[in-house]
Protein backbone atom coordinates (compact mmCIF):
# COMPACT_ATOMS: atom_id res chain seq x y z
CA UNK A 1 0.00 0.00 0.00
CA UNK A 2 1.52 3.27 -1.07
CA UNK A 3 1.53 6.15 1.37
CA UNK A 4 1.15 8.73 -0.87
CA UNK A 5 -2.02 7.59 -2.44
CA UNK A 6 -5.49 9.44 -0.83
CA UNK A 7 -7.06 7.59 1.95
CA UNK A 8 -10.76 7.28 1.70
CA UNK A 9 -11.87 5.88 5.56
CA UNK A 10 -15.85 4.64 4.83
CA UNK A 11 -17.17 5.25 8.74
CA UNK A 12 -19.90 3.03 9.53
CA UNK A 13 -21.89 4.83 12.51
CA UNK A 14 -21.15 3.30 15.83
CA UNK A 15 -18.10 1.25 15.33
CA UNK A 16 -15.68 3.64 16.48
CA UNK A 17 -15.35 5.63 13.74
CA UNK A 18 -15.67 9.05 15.74
CA UNK A 19 -12.53 8.02 17.29
CA UNK A 20 -10.77 7.34 13.96
CA UNK A 21 -12.32 10.59 12.55
CA UNK A 22 -10.13 12.49 15.50
CA UNK A 23 -7.36 11.08 14.84
CA UNK A 24 -7.14 11.76 11.31
CA UNK A 25 -8.06 14.86 11.86
CA UNK A 26 -4.34 15.22 14.12
CA UNK A 27 -2.85 13.44 11.68
CA UNK A 28 -4.40 15.83 8.44
CA UNK A 29 -4.58 19.45 8.23
CA UNK A 30 -7.49 21.09 7.30
CA UNK A 31 -6.85 21.44 3.93
CA UNK A 32 -5.80 17.72 3.60
CA UNK A 33 -9.10 16.72 4.70
CA UNK A 34 -12.34 15.82 3.46
CA UNK A 35 -15.45 15.00 5.36
CA UNK A 36 -18.34 14.09 3.30
CA UNK A 37 -21.58 13.29 5.89
CA UNK A 38 -24.59 13.85 3.73
CA UNK A 39 -25.78 12.14 0.93
CA UNK A 40 -26.59 14.97 -1.08
CA UNK A 41 -24.49 14.93 -4.64
CA UNK A 42 -22.27 12.36 -2.94
CA UNK A 43 -20.87 10.45 -5.90
CA UNK A 44 -20.25 13.96 -7.00
CA UNK A 45 -18.42 15.53 -3.84
CA UNK A 46 -16.56 11.99 -3.48
CA UNK A 47 -15.38 12.38 -7.33
CA UNK A 48 -14.55 15.80 -6.89
CA UNK A 49 -12.25 15.65 -3.66
CA UNK A 50 -10.75 12.42 -5.08
CA UNK A 51 -9.38 14.53 -7.92
CA UNK A 52 -8.57 17.34 -6.23
CA UNK A 53 -4.07 16.92 -5.15
CA UNK A 54 -4.96 19.26 -1.90
CA UNK A 55 -7.24 16.64 -0.99
CA UNK A 56 -5.01 13.35 0.92
CA UNK A 57 -8.06 12.22 3.23
CA UNK A 58 -11.63 11.40 2.86
CA UNK A 59 -14.00 10.25 5.61
CA UNK A 60 -17.93 10.04 6.27
CA UNK A 61 -21.01 8.23 6.43
CA UNK A 62 -20.64 7.11 3.11
CA UNK A 63 -21.03 3.32 1.07
CA UNK A 64 -18.38 1.86 -1.16
CA UNK A 65 -19.46 3.86 -4.21
CA UNK A 66 -18.26 2.46 -7.43
CA UNK A 67 -16.40 6.25 -7.98
CA UNK A 68 -13.76 4.74 -5.12
CA UNK A 69 -13.80 1.54 -6.29
CA UNK A 70 -12.76 2.99 -9.82
CA UNK A 71 -10.09 5.20 -7.84
CA UNK A 72 -6.47 4.45 -7.03
CA UNK A 73 -7.07 5.47 -3.24
CA UNK A 74 -6.55 3.52 -0.40
CA UNK A 75 -9.57 2.05 1.12
CA UNK A 76 -9.77 1.02 4.89
CA UNK A 77 -12.97 0.74 7.40
CA UNK A 78 -13.76 -0.19 10.59
CA UNK A 79 -15.92 -3.38 11.41
CA UNK A 80 -17.84 -4.18 14.37
CA UNK A 81 -19.73 -7.07 16.30
CA UNK A 82 -23.00 -6.73 14.37
CA UNK A 83 -25.30 -7.00 17.74
CA UNK A 84 -23.43 -5.07 20.05
CA UNK A 85 -23.41 -2.35 16.60
CA UNK A 86 -27.14 -2.29 16.68
CA UNK A 87 -27.65 -1.96 19.97
CA UNK A 88 -25.45 1.04 20.33
CA UNK A 89 -27.06 2.53 17.28
CA UNK A 90 -30.66 2.09 19.01
CA UNK A 91 -29.28 3.48 21.87
CA UNK A 92 -27.88 6.78 20.29
CA UNK A 93 -30.65 7.22 18.30
CA UNK A 94 -33.26 6.72 21.79
CA UNK A 95 -31.03 9.83 23.23
CA UNK A 96 -33.11 11.95 20.43
CA UNK A 97 -29.94 14.28 20.46
CA UNK A 98 -31.34 16.01 17.20
CA UNK A 99 -34.10 16.34 14.72
CA UNK A 100 -32.94 13.81 12.17
CA UNK A 101 -32.99 11.17 14.91
CA UNK A 102 -36.08 12.47 17.25
CA UNK A 103 -37.98 12.46 13.67
CA UNK A 104 -36.79 8.97 12.62
CA UNK A 105 -37.55 7.37 16.25
CA UNK A 106 -41.31 8.90 16.25
CA UNK A 107 -43.43 5.62 17.39
CA UNK A 108 -40.42 3.91 18.12
CA UNK A 109 -40.09 2.94 21.78
CA UNK A 110 -38.21 -0.72 21.84
CA UNK A 111 -35.74 -3.32 19.57
CA UNK A 112 -38.67 -5.09 17.80
CA UNK A 113 -39.80 -1.14 16.91
CA UNK A 114 -36.72 -0.50 15.83
CA UNK A 115 -36.55 -3.35 13.24
CA UNK A 116 -39.36 -1.45 11.59
CA UNK A 117 -36.42 1.46 10.46
CA UNK A 118 -34.91 0.65 7.50
CA UNK A 119 -31.71 2.17 9.05
CA UNK A 120 -31.34 -0.01 11.64
CA UNK A 121 -31.09 -3.58 9.41
CA UNK A 122 -27.59 -5.02 8.23
CA UNK A 123 -25.87 -1.38 8.13
CA UNK A 124 -22.44 -2.93 7.66
CA UNK A 125 -23.64 -4.79 4.41
CA UNK A 126 -25.21 -2.00 2.98
CA UNK A 127 -22.11 0.37 3.20
CA UNK A 128 -20.21 -2.31 1.83
CA UNK A 129 -22.25 -3.28 -0.88
CA UNK A 130 -22.43 -0.16 -1.78
CA UNK A 131 -26.02 1.36 -1.62
CA UNK A 132 -27.39 4.13 -1.42
CA UNK A 133 -30.83 3.87 -1.16
CA UNK A 134 -31.38 1.52 1.69
CA UNK A 135 -35.19 0.29 0.72
CA UNK A 136 -33.68 -1.16 -2.54
CA UNK A 137 -30.49 -2.74 -0.50
CA UNK A 138 -33.13 -4.62 1.55
CA UNK A 139 -35.10 -5.72 -1.94
CA UNK A 140 -31.70 -6.90 -3.28
CA UNK A 141 -30.89 -10.75 -2.26
CA UNK A 142 -27.20 -9.92 -3.80
CA UNK A 143 -26.50 -8.06 -1.09
CA UNK A 144 -24.05 -10.03 0.78
CA UNK A 145 -22.36 -11.74 -2.04
CA UNK A 146 -21.54 -7.91 -3.68
CA UNK A 147 -20.70 -6.96 -0.07
CA UNK A 148 -18.12 -10.09 0.22
CA UNK A 149 -16.83 -9.25 -3.29
CA UNK A 150 -15.61 -5.92 -2.16
CA UNK A 151 -13.93 -7.25 0.35
CA UNK A 152 -11.16 -7.27 -2.55
CA UNK A 153 -11.14 -3.38 -3.11
CA UNK A 154 -10.34 -2.68 0.95
CA UNK A 155 -6.94 -1.76 1.71
CA UNK A 156 -6.90 -2.27 5.41
CA UNK A 157 -9.67 -3.34 7.96
CA UNK A 158 -9.90 -2.63 11.54
CA UNK A 159 -12.24 -3.76 14.29
CA UNK A 160 -13.99 -1.57 17.00
CA UNK A 161 -13.31 -5.29 19.22
CA UNK A 162 -9.29 -4.56 18.99
CA UNK A 163 -9.61 -0.96 18.22
CA UNK A 164 -5.96 -0.16 19.59
CA UNK A 165 -4.26 -3.06 17.24
CA UNK A 166 -5.85 -1.41 14.57
CA UNK A 167 -5.01 1.83 15.16
CA UNK A 168 -1.58 0.81 15.40
CA UNK A 169 -1.87 -1.13 11.72
CA UNK A 170 -3.82 1.94 9.85
CA UNK A 171 -0.86 4.57 11.20
CA UNK A 172 2.17 1.96 9.96
CA UNK A 173 0.91 1.56 6.27
CA UNK A 174 -0.51 5.22 6.52
CA UNK A 175 2.60 6.66 7.92
CA UNK A 176 0.63 8.11 10.59
CA UNK A 177 2.50 10.21 13.34
CA UNK A 178 -0.06 10.24 16.16
CA UNK A 179 -1.53 6.36 16.61
CA UNK A 180 -3.08 7.14 19.87
CA UNK A 181 -5.73 5.16 20.14
CA UNK A 182 -8.38 6.96 22.11
CA UNK A 183 -12.18 6.05 22.47
CA UNK A 184 -14.75 9.39 21.71
CA UNK A 185 -18.83 8.86 21.79
CA UNK A 186 -18.96 5.80 23.40
CA UNK A 187 -22.41 4.39 24.54
CA UNK A 188 -22.51 2.64 28.14
CA UNK A 189 -22.74 -1.08 27.53
CA UNK A 190 -26.06 -3.49 28.69
CA UNK A 191 -26.64 -6.85 28.77
CA UNK A 192 -28.30 -8.14 25.51
CA UNK A 193 -32.00 -9.21 26.22
CA UNK A 194 -34.36 -10.05 22.83
CA UNK A 195 -31.24 -11.85 21.21
CA UNK A 196 -33.24 -12.84 18.03
CA UNK A 197 -34.58 -9.56 17.58
CA UNK A 198 -31.06 -8.10 17.32
CA UNK A 199 -30.06 -11.09 15.23
CA UNK A 200 -32.99 -10.69 12.69
CA UNK A 201 -31.50 -6.91 12.04
CA UNK A 202 -28.23 -8.72 11.31
CA UNK A 203 -28.54 -11.46 9.11
CA UNK A 204 -26.88 -10.44 6.60
CA UNK A 205 -24.07 -8.28 8.88
CA UNK A 206 -23.20 -11.86 11.08
CA UNK A 207 -22.16 -13.67 8.39
CA UNK A 208 -20.06 -10.68 6.77
CA UNK A 209 -18.55 -9.86 10.04
CA UNK A 210 -17.25 -13.73 10.73
CA UNK A 211 -15.92 -13.72 7.26
CA UNK A 212 -14.27 -10.24 7.91
CA UNK A 213 -12.59 -11.45 10.93
CA UNK A 214 -11.35 -14.72 9.38
CA UNK A 215 -9.91 -12.31 6.40
CA UNK A 216 -8.72 -9.62 8.51
CA UNK A 217 -8.33 -10.02 11.99
CA UNK A 218 -5.32 -12.49 11.61
CA UNK A 219 -3.36 -9.19 10.66
CA UNK A 220 -3.95 -7.23 13.29
CA UNK A 221 -2.13 -10.05 15.92
CA UNK A 222 1.18 -8.36 15.34
CA UNK A 223 0.11 -5.10 16.20
CA UNK A 224 -1.74 -6.17 19.28
CA UNK A 225 0.05 -4.20 22.55
CA UNK A 226 2.14 -1.75 20.05
CA UNK A 227 3.16 0.98 21.65
CA UNK A 228 1.55 4.51 19.84
CA UNK A 229 3.16 6.81 18.26
CA UNK A 230 2.09 10.28 19.89
CA UNK A 231 3.93 13.29 18.16
CA UNK A 232 6.76 15.60 19.95
CA UNK A 233 5.42 18.94 20.56
CA UNK A 234 7.34 21.38 18.29
CA UNK A 235 11.11 22.34 19.09
CA UNK A 236 9.98 25.98 20.66
CA UNK A 237 7.60 24.18 22.48
CA UNK A 238 9.86 21.94 23.73
CA UNK A 239 12.23 24.67 24.57
CA UNK A 240 10.02 26.25 27.11
CA UNK A 241 8.92 23.32 28.94
CA UNK A 242 13.07 22.60 29.46
CA UNK A 243 13.65 26.38 30.22
CA UNK A 244 10.50 25.82 32.95
CA UNK A 245 11.79 22.86 34.65
CA UNK A 246 15.08 23.93 34.72
CA UNK A 247 14.56 27.29 36.23
CA UNK A 248 11.86 25.39 39.05
CA UNK A 249 15.52 23.76 40.08
CA UNK A 250 16.62 26.81 41.35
Amino acid sequence: MSKSKKLVFIHIPKTAGTSLRLLLESNYTEAERAAIYSHQDLDENLAKALADPKIKCIYGHFPLRPVIIDSDATVVTLLREPIARSISHYNHYSKRMNEKHAKLMEGIESPEDFTKLVQSNNRQTAFLSGYLNQKEFLKDPEVLHKALANFDRLDAVGFTEHYSASIAYFGEVLGWKNTQAEHHNKGGSKPVSNHEIWASMNAYDLPLYAKALERFAPTLEAYKGRKPRIPRDPLPKRLVSYLRALSSKF
